[in-house]
């Protein structure tokens, strides 16, 4: 717990909060940031309090300002942090080439979803799977390639898709990837969280049949 001085249209006066942020929203570096200013103001009736804090280190040193909420015990607790500096997942050369489309997709997604926009970022997700299968199914059978830019997802994994493991974590991204851009859900007890799992895992499969692929080549029984 600690006690601030906060400015608000009636003056100044002390108030308590949970916590200071543990990390800059910029550098994304653990600190200890420097307080510079508390504003309290009455907004539709609600209570808000933004904090603008420094960055005490010094290949730093920005500014950004820190939202909270009131409790029910008489202090206020931290909500989140802004500006940030979005942290983006990284993917192995092996994916890159397969699909740079995918990875800029699911890197743009995971932006949205850090700013909260959960809403647009799910479509995102299911859009990057689908670069993602279909780039690495025309990798695979350049012949193709035209059939598996018109065929449905589905299609494409159950046409051209032979790993067992591959197949199965790609179709049930692809059913939880529906559920983001359809009116009803049918897997009412998973989200977002879970589409992202399975992608990952479908990415990992694709790894592991390409690297599976790569040692039966280089040694021969």
């Amino acid at each position: 717990m600690k006690q601030i001085l906060v400015e608000t249209e009636d003056g100044k006066f002390p108030i308590n909060i949970a916590s200071f942020p543990d990390t800059c929203p910029l550098c994304l570096q653990g600190v200890e940031p420097l307080l510079k200013v508390g504003i309290l103001d009455n907004h539709a009736g609600n209570a808000r309090l933004q904090v603008v804090f420094q960055c005490p280190r010094m290949d730093c040193s920005r500014l950004f300002i820190s939202y909270y909420a009131p409790s029910s015990f008489n202090f206020y607790i931290l909500l989140h942090s802004a500006p940030q500096t979005p942290k983006f997942q990284q993917f192995s050369d092996y994916i890159v080439s397969v699909s740079e489309e995918f990875v800029n997709i699911f890197q743009q997604s995971q932006y949205a979803e850090q700013l909260g926009l959960a809403a647009i970022a799910g479509p995102g997700y299911r859009k990057s799977l689908e670069f993602l299968i279909k780039d690495y199914s025309i990798q695979k059978h350049p012949e193709s390639a035209e059939d598996i830019k018109k065929k449905y997802l589905a299609a494409v994994i159950k046409g051209y898709v032979s790993d067992p493991n591959l197949k199965s974590t790609a179709n049930r991204a692809t059913w939880l990837g529906n559920d983001e851009t359809h009116y009803d859900r049918k897997w009412e007890d998973k989200d977002i969280r879970d589409l992202k799992i399975l992608i990952e895992l479908t990415v990992r499969w694709i790894e592991s049949e390409e690297l599976t692929r790569k040692y039966e080549a280089d040694m021969k029984e």
